[in-house]
């Protein structure tokens, strides 16, 4: 059986189920949303040309690394005709190859750089030395972008793959490893809200309701204003019709005609 992919797809699926028997009852909700299908698929779509302009960007950017990496090392220090006498004392920045994967990574990870970090973390794991990065997992590390980086590193120069391959590689394993945690957290959080856990509401789920309480209290501002509105029109409407009235009756009392008929 294949999956449902996007939501149009819904009724055309279900009827097949239906008229192949493997459906046996018309579901409740099956009427409806034949009347009203939906008009456009809600599942985001992938675009080809988005996908090959990462891919060249990072194909660049891996190669440049490769240059730097031609002489086995990476310049750290500028040569004697680069220097600038007024920075002649200023102290060289150092630049390493972890710091342009992690820019690389990040770059095509923003929300990434979201997940918060805790110095408190790192307090005992200053260095990378005890981790056998053999497997991107590690069970004294959390997951995030700097397990790429040491993955990559290590597949570069332990298992001698090409810069470009072990990057891919890395996050090959970082998505399948990211998918792995989602699924079990769904999971666990499922089966603990079937045994009666409440949970309280994230983030989103907050800004949704402030969102609603706003929309509402627009709502009945704008039902009141429209209120008031049609109370003045209606106010306007009667005043300029009684006004009509009482001139139309006082010019009818001085018409030249009744005041002639009235002196004679």
């Amino acid at each position: 059986m294949n999956s449902i992919k996007a939501a149009n797809q819904v009724l055309t699926r279900t009827s097949e189920y239906l008229g192949s028997g493997l459906v046996q009852q018309q579901p409740a909700w099956y009427k409806a949303l034949a009347f009203n299908p939906p008009k456009n698929a809600f599942n985001r779509q992938v675009r080809l040309e988005n996908l090959e302009k990462i891919k060249s960007e990072e194909i660049s950017t891996i190669s440049e690394m490769n240059e730097k990496l031609a002489n086995g090392f990476y310049v750290t220090r500028a040569k004697v005709s680069q220097k600038n006498p007024k920075k002649l004392l200023k102290a060289q920045a150092l630049h390493f190859l972890e710091d342009d994967l992690r820019l690389l990574f990040y770059k095509q990870h923003p929300w990434e750089l979201a997940d918060a970090k805790n110095l408190v973390e790192n307090e005992y794991n200053l260095t990378n030395e005890k981790f056998d990065w053999s497997r991107l997992r590690q069970y004294g590390k959390k997951l995030d972008g700097e397990s790429v980086v040491q993955r990559t590193l290590y597949l570069k120069d332990v298992e001698k793959l090409p810069l470009l391959e072990a990057y891919e590689k890395a996050k090959y394993e970082y998505y399948s490893l990211k998918i792995e945690d989602e699924t079990e957290m769904n999971i666990a959080r499922e089966e603990s809200e079937m045994c009666g856990a409440v949970y309280p509401s994230n983030v989103i789920e907050q800004g949704f309701e402030k969102e609603s309480q706003v929309l509402a209290k627009w709502h009945s501002d704008a039902v009141e204003q429209t209120k008031i509105l049609d109370a003045k029109l209606n106010n306007n409407d009667s005043s300029a019709t009684s006004s009509s009235d009482t001139s139309a009756s006082v010019g009818k009392e001085l018409t030249e005609d009744e005041i002639l008929a009235k002196i004679k």
